[in-house]
């Protein structure tokens, strides 16, 4: 995590195919990153990037504060719940989570003289279709919490792929692999060799929402960048996805704290 003087100071190059011009991007975890095409020289590219980030610091200083009150205003850890009903609107499931406590008796010794351990394993397990079980020291909800990331990961993995299929065939927009990730940011991404990496939290918005995130997704395997090209091919296979495109900036505030930890 860096700290707000960092931000403004030190920042990172990478090369893009679908880079047209020189952008930043910027996050609490990365930092600011300057994005550069494959077309400028590494000479170029050093001193342009140091320029570009010198006269852009009164729009990183306003960003950087923004994701900082955005921070602090999100829920702790500590604040969150531990679900009792997992919703996965995009495809209209249920799952409803069971918890058993599951403590060690501390300060007391096992029979062979060894100290038992200070906290019981935690264990999920999937005890019918739509139930889950999760048991053991549940006031550790990192653990909870990760149980159930990995959980829904695998989970997604079959719909997405099916899903994502589905569009490459109907659209002729062929992909090459899929990954499916817990992205923090980002909810897929296009490689140049076509490989497309999905974010398992795309179960948790509305069915809409996450057709608009495959299709833009596959639309990249042939436009590399976000171009008119590209928005005109994406407009003529999905209506309205510009207006989609604005919605997705702001689910994610809908989703459940516990997802985010």
């Amino acid at each position: 995590m860096f700290s707000s003087s960092q931000l403004l100071k030190q920042y990172s190059i990478r090369v893009s195919k679908r880079a047209k011009y020189m952008r930043l991007t910027v996050s609490l975890e990365k930092g600011v990153v300057v994005v550069v095409p494959t077309s400028m020289s590494q000479r170029a590219m050093v001193k342009l990037a140091s320029e570009f980030v010198s006269s852009k610091q009164l729009w990183l200083t306003e960003t950087i504060n923004k994701l900082q009150q955005r921070k602090q205003s999100s829920p702790t850890i500590e604040m969150c719940q531990l679900p009792e009903t997992i919703t996965l609107k995009a495809i209209e499931q249920v799952f409803f989570v069971n918890y058993q406590s599951v403590t060690t008796d501390e300060g007391h010794s096992n029979a062979d003289g060894s100290s038992p351990a200070a906290k019981a394993s935690i264990t999920l397990q999937q005890t019918n279709t739509y139930e889950l079980e999760i048991s053991g020291d549940l006031s550790d909800k990192k653990k909870v919490f990760a149980l159930l990331e990995a959980f829904f990961k695998s989970y997604a993995r079959h719909y997405l792929e099916q899903r994502l299929t589905q569009f490459s065939q109907e659209f002729n927009l062929p992909y090459n692999r899929l990954t499916v990730r817990a992205q923090k940011t980002r909810w897929g991404s296009c490689s140049s060799k076509k490989n497309i990496n999905l974010n398992y939290r795309l179960l948790f918005i509305d069915k809409e929402l996450l057709d608009y995130i495959l299709l833009h997704e596959l639309v990249h395997t042939i436009h590399m960048n976000h171009s008119r090209l590209f928005w005109e091919y994406l407009e003529s296979i999905m209506e309205d996805a510009c207006n989609r495109d604005k919605q997705v900036n702001q689910i994610t505030k809908e989703l459940p704290c516990w997802i985010f930890h």
